[in-house]
């Protein structure tokens, strides 16, 4: 959805791409904005036979170098062959991004970023070969716009860092508008394509009903209610509970299958990995869909291992076939993993009233087991529990339904507490002594308070936007930056509290004001739009604004293992700035941009987000965009800054 000073305009991109990353798998459909009929891409290089309508999310290069060689079928074929010791396969990547595990440091000196627009770059290539072989064979990559979809728990940087990646895949220009790589929420993406169906299931106006989205790598699970108050009018969706989600996807099914096989044939000894890669082929393709508890399953086990004679009672090797009983596989590969999808769900559950439905999607949500699971666990207290048919494309095609129509979202919830930094009115035996400072009217001001913008839980609708005015001194830059709060308790006072988490960093270039003096006070507004996928900003300042997409920077984070990325200084000329106006990442991003921002002037409606804006209309000498930091560290030692002052409501409790 475009905000305020945008000049998107949907009718410029009629063709509409959704790309499904997945942990295990990836996926794409599209459709024309003119009809919205969705089709499936579902051919996909060297898949041979196989009809899985997605490919895997596999990059294979070659040890010590970061060169992509393959991706995707062609990726694993290569590997597997004889003499690849010098291949590196690297799966499940997209893990990397997700903040919570400790991922083991990324081979080759490569950073996750670089690895995931690498995979990107051959997959939408391929893509485009598709759709221009097809039906948007009339149409110029130009003219499309992409709907890529993200996990729910995903914290913002990982969002940015994904955004980043798709840019440097060579999806969209850096120049271009934003909203032409719009992201959308897996479970999001999945509702509105239950929402297609939901008259399959009767559903209607003012139910709800839950999504759990279980991928290969994560499970995200959100309950919308259903919004279709006039028979005439269309359908919404308004999210209605804090969706949340866990590392626990079918790929640690697969990882617990791994090591049960190995445990098997310990006393034997080790299973060497082409023959493993048989096993896991037949585990992944027939035993994980199919199996619900009850049955027990045989493998063939492949004649690379060399036991088709051998027989083992201790183990259930009969002649060259592995008896897997069903006991076994219920409490070694799949109740660990089924278990913690089941404590997400009653966790949702305890969010929401009565629900009509729980529907399962993704690749997870095909299992029988799981199915089965949910279904004895939860059968009376919802209405029912289903699997919508072609789940294993609920989030792609819903990806596609997003970028049909935007709004069809009405309402988001808040996943964590948002504010700024500022200062308060200095709190007797509230405030410490330490952190009170005189303003610049005489007053004791605490420093450093924590002004929340919204609260986690809290209700938005996608075009809400939540404003508070503040005032700082002329002719300073203001560097500003967006706070986070995850916890449930009481909100912290101060931004210095360990609870409270640095997010985002948006700089505040000073124009130059006509009439007004240095140290004359100015007004600051700062608008954030919060019930968007990614957090958008505006900061006014008499008619200049500056608008931020949510590319956040989290410079002082730490790295993580093994992705440490320093930012390039690099100059962006006037006239070619990118939409994204923050520094991606650090502890994902390598080669990034510095920090930039987009001024629009709100008395000329016709200056759109692509016009450049001459230097002139600063205070202060020409500078290139680099150099904003110290330009801004310049102008503070010639005028020293009081901060800035909160005066939506300067005795806030926050």
């Amino acid at each position: 959805m475009a905000t305020p000073n945008s000049s998107f305009n949907m009718a410029d991109y009629p063709v509409i791409v959704g790309i499904d990353f997945g942990t295990t798998f990836s996926g794409c459909c599209y459709a024309f904005a003119q009809n919205e009929e969705v089709i499936d891409i579902v051919k996909w290089p060297k898949q041979n036979n196989n009809v899985y309508p997605k490919t895997p999310t596999l990059s294979l290069y070659r040890k010590g170098s970061t060169e992509i060689l393959d991706w995707g079928h062609g990726a694993r074929r290569t590997a597997m062959k004889p003499n690849s010791s010098e291949l590196l396969l690297l799966s499940k990547f997209k893990l990397y991004l997700d903040e919570h595990l400790q991922n083991e440091t990324l081979p080759n000196g490569l950073h996750i970023i670089d690895v995931i627009a690498d995979y990107l770059y051959l997959f939408h290539n391929h893509v485009c070969s598709e759709l221009l072989k097809g039906f948007a064979g009339n149409y110029d990559q130009a003219n499309f716009r992409y709907c890529l979809t993200v996990p729910a728990m995903w914290s913002d940087r990982a969002k940015a860092a994904m955004r980043e990646a798709a840019i440097r895949a060579g999806l969209v220009l850096r120049t271009d508008p934003p909203e032409r790589l719009m992201l959308i929420s897996e479970p999001e993406a999945a509702a509105l394509y239950c929402q297609k169906k939901s008259e399959q299931f009767n559903l209607c106006h003012g139910q709800r009903f839950m999504i759990c989205d279980a991928g290969g790598g994560t499970v995200d699970l959100i309950v919308f209610e259903i919004d279709q108050s006039e028979p005439t009018k269309k359908r919404t969706l308004k999210e209605v509970t804090n969706g949340h989600g866990a590392t626990c996807g079918s790929g640690f099914l697969d990882s617990r299958m791994r090591d049960y096989i190995i445990r098997k044939f310990s006393h034997i000894g080790p299973v060497n990995e082409l023959s493993m890669e048989h096993i896991m082929e037949t585990f992944v393709n027939i035993i994980k869909p199919e199996f619900d508890g009850s049955e027990d399953h045989f493998l063939d086990l492949p004649a690379s291992m060399g036991l088709g004679n051998l027989t083992d009672e201790s183990i259930g090797l009969d002649n060259g076939s592995l008896h897997l009983p069903a006991y076994e596989l219920c409490n070694e590969v799949f109740e660990p993993v089924v278990s913690q999808v089941l404590k997400l769900i009653d966790e949702q559950l305890r969010q929401s009233s009565y629900l009509e439905a729980i529907f399962l999607v993704g690749g997870f949500g095909q299992s029988n087991y799981l199915f089965r699971r949910v279904e004895d666990a939860f059968a009376e207290r919802v209405g029912m529990i289903g699997v919508p048919p072609r789940g294993e494309l609920a989030v792609v095609r819903g990806a596609v339904y997003f970028g049909l129509n935007p709004q069809i979202v009405t309402e988001r919830i808040s996943r964590r507490t948002y504010g700024i930094e500022t200062r308060m009115l200095f709190q007797n035996d509230i405030d410490p002594p330490e952190f009170s400072v005189v303003g610049i009217d005489g007053k004791i001001y605490c420093r450093q308070r924590f002004s929340v913008y919204i609260h986690k839980g809290q209700s938005v609708k996608v075009d809400e936007c939540i404003s508070k005015t503040f005032i700082i001194s002329y002719p300073n830059d203001t560097d500003s930056d967006l706070y986070a709060y995850d916890g449930d308790g009481p909100v912290p006072r101060l931004t210095t509290d360990p609870a409270i988490q640095k997010v985002g960093h948006f700089p505040i270039r000073m124009p130059k004001l006509n009439g007004i003096k240095p140290g004359d006070k100015v007004s600051l507004t700062i608008k954030m739009y919060f019930g968007l996928t990614e957090i958008k900003i505006e900061s006014t300042i008499q008619d200049k604004t500056f608008v931020f997409t949510s590319t956040f920077d989290a410079s002082d984070a730490s790295s993580g293992p093994g992705v440490t990325t320093p930012l390039m200084n690099q100059t962006i000329p006037v006239g070619s700035l990118p939409t994204s106006i923050f520094s991606p990442s650090q502890p994902y991003s390598t080669n990034g941009y510095p920090s930039q921002q987009h001024l629009y002037n709100n008395s000329n409606p016709n200056l759109s987000h692509s016009t450049s804006i001459n230097n002139q209309d600063f205070y202060g000498p020409p500078q290139p965009f680099q150099n904003i930091q110290s330009y801004a560290s310049q102008q503070r030692q010639l005028y020293p800054s009081q901060g800035y002052y909160d005066h939506t409501n300067n005795n806030s409790g926050y």
